[in-house]
């Protein structure tokens, strides 16, 4: 009878209140604070990509052989691209040449630019298993997909990094289930110094 009226006196009062309340609440709060943290993943996944394509175009366009700038901004992708979540990811750097049997007759948006049929004119790291948005060696290019190159000289070599990432999201909330899981961020620089 002593525990039953000590129960009654904790529904009546203030900190019981409270304590039900807070009972109620909780399992909202903590879905909230799980999908503050999901969104913050997608947020610094997404940066990353980012950053990973400018630096990687920014790099090749420089001089720096291909293979070596890609290992580059790989190592500095990590976490989130790493060498044991090969299958979550691909990179793909393309080179992109004026076509060598047309003429370029107001360059440079007259010019036609296509995918470098060369060797290293296109390689993919990872094994996502996405294909370049660009298109494989030998595909011509409209200078659509070549944004700002109004006062490029003709003959101009652009290098290209495209980033696919397969979202995976850490904390299970709704937020990973109802976004667009696949990122992709390209980055196209021109060649510094000019033509090859």
């Amino acid at each position: 009878m002593i525990e039953t009226v000590s129960v009654k006196k904790l529904i009546r009062s203030k900190k019981g209140q409270s304590l039900i309340e807070l009972t109620l609440i909780f399992p909202l709060m903590l879905l909230m604070v799980y999908g503050v943290v999901e969104v913050g993943q997608i947020i610094s996944t997404y940066l990353t990509l980012t950053h990973t394509t400018r630096e990687g175009a920014n790099l090749a366009s420089r001089g720096t052989p291909p293979n070596t700038a890609l290992d580059a901004i790989i190592l500095a992708a990590d976490p989130t691209i790493r060498n044991d979540n090969l299958s979550q990811w691909q990179i793909i750097y393309t080179e992109i040449i004026q076509a060598p049997d047309t003429a370029c007759l107001t360059p440079p948006t007259g010019c036609t630019y296509m995918v470098s049929d060369k060797v290293d004119g296109q390689i993919y790291r990872g094994s996502f298993g996405q294909s370049s948005k660009l298109g494989g060696a030998g595909t011509i290019i409209t200078p659509s997909i070549l944004p700002g190159i109004e006062n490029v000289i003709a003959g101009q070599i652009f290098k290209a990094i495209e980033v696919f990432y397969d979202y995976g999201p850490n904390v299970i909330t709704f937020i990973g289930n109802n976004i667009d899981k696949t990122f992709y961020d390209r980055t196209i620089f021109t060649k510094v110094g000019g033509q090859a």
